[in-house]
């Protein structure tokens, strides 16, 4: 089974577009930090709490130590802690590092981490059969419709692919 550490803003859109359930169901051990928890509101973590409860999601409390290992890294002053917490991990269990944060997209990709964003994650849902490309290209408008940093031009791609596999 694949891992992957997932950071705030992967959670918060998940539970917007009410596809939380998806990630923990698509084929992945899914693993955060406590610092990502740190930055959700209440009521996304009691939306996360059932997949705490069920070990589906194994959120990381990290020692002394590992937290000078953390500051220590040499990262951007654009990442924060949690983000810092997120690359250490992924590090530390050779796992993908799930995020749609530009900066910490741009430090995996050249420092050779594993990344996957929403709209990888919005494909990997269709391709193990947790979403049909209809529910697909519903939730992705959604999500573009208050997620202005989204990519559009990869969007319109992934809509047109959809849409007309939603007909007949």
């Amino acid at each position: 089974m694949k891992l992957a550490v997932t950071d705030a803003n992967i959670f918060i859109d998940l539970i917007e577009l009410k596809l939380i359930s998806c990630l923990f169901n698509c084929g992945m051990d899914i693993y955060t930090s406590q610092e990502v928890m740190d930055q959700l509101r209440d009521d996304q973590l009691v939306q996360l709490e059932p997949f705490c409860n069920a070990g589906t999601l194994r959120v990381v409390l990290f020692s002394a130590t590992e937290i000078q290992e953390i500051l220590a890294l040499p990262c951007p002053r654009s990442l924060e802690f949690a983000d810092k917490s997120v690359i250490y991990l992924a590090r530390l269990k050779g796992a993908t590092v799930l995020t749609g944060d530009a900066p910490l997209r741009k430090y995996c990709a050249s420092n050779h981490l594993p990344v996957l964003g929403i709209l990888g994650l919005f494909d990997l849902f269709c391709d193990v059969g947790q979403i049909t490309t209809a529910v697909a290209a519903e939730r992705l408008t959604y999500l573009m419709s208050f997620n202005g940093r989204l990519p559009k031009h990869e969007c319109e791609h992934r809509l047109s692919k959809w849409r007309p596999m939603q007909k007949g």
